[in-house]
């Protein structure tokens, strides 16, 4: 009976303390000049290179998001695999732009809502002040009405925001659609 219990106990036990480790990663990012950052992601526990490298290009969206730019243009990339004594990890230089076309990607296409915050937060707390061009066009953000959904204080979400932007609305007119008054 022991030994039946031990079978399914410690794998149980192990599941448990990854699943908190994957839920609680943080954005780690550092600015270099206006619009130019690194953004990394080390893996905690488990994991590969490419799922680092995806992770560092979710986070790298989130914080172009957060900075109140549309675009990034991805500059330089490394990734490690994990070696006995090191986990994988990678990180991407990234600057970002308030115009798509060349190399540039779509930030909101690839941001991830719990990132953006922590991101907003990052900045606030490092004193962070977006571009004049960038902040005259960027909806100010405020906390999440829904866990894990942010919206601006115009009432759409991101994820609306997004979607509008994705079908070729123009920021006008996403606006409007958003407009409290509406």
């Amino acid at each position: 009976m022991k030994n039946r219990h031990r079978q399914w106990v410690v794998p149980a036990l192990a599941l448990s303390l990854l699943l908190p480790a994957a839920a609680h990663a943080t954005i780690t990012f550092k600015q270099l000049d206006e619009g130019l950052f690194v953004v990394s992601h080390r893996v905690k526990l488990i994991g590969s290179r490419g799922q680092a490298m995806d992770l560092a290009y979710t986070k790298a969206a989130s914080l172009c998001v957060a900075a109140g730019y549309t675009h990034f243009e991805i500059l330089q990339q490394e990734s490690e695999a994990g070696q006995s004594d090191d986990s994988a990890n990678a990180s991407v230089r990234v600057r970002f732009s308030s115009e798509g076309g060349g190399d540039r990607i779509d930030c909101s296409r690839n941001a991830d809502a719990k990132y953006v915050q922590q991101a907003q937060e990052k900045l606030r707390k490092q004193g962070y002040r977006q571009p004049e061009a960038q902040a005259a066009a960027a909806a100010p953000m405020s906390q999440p009405a829904v866990a894990g959904a942010a919206t601006c204080e115009s009432g759409c979400s991101i994820e609306q925001i997004a979607a509008m932007a994705r079908s070729g609305l123009s920021d006008e007119k996403i606006r409007a659609a958003c407009s409290v008054d509406s």
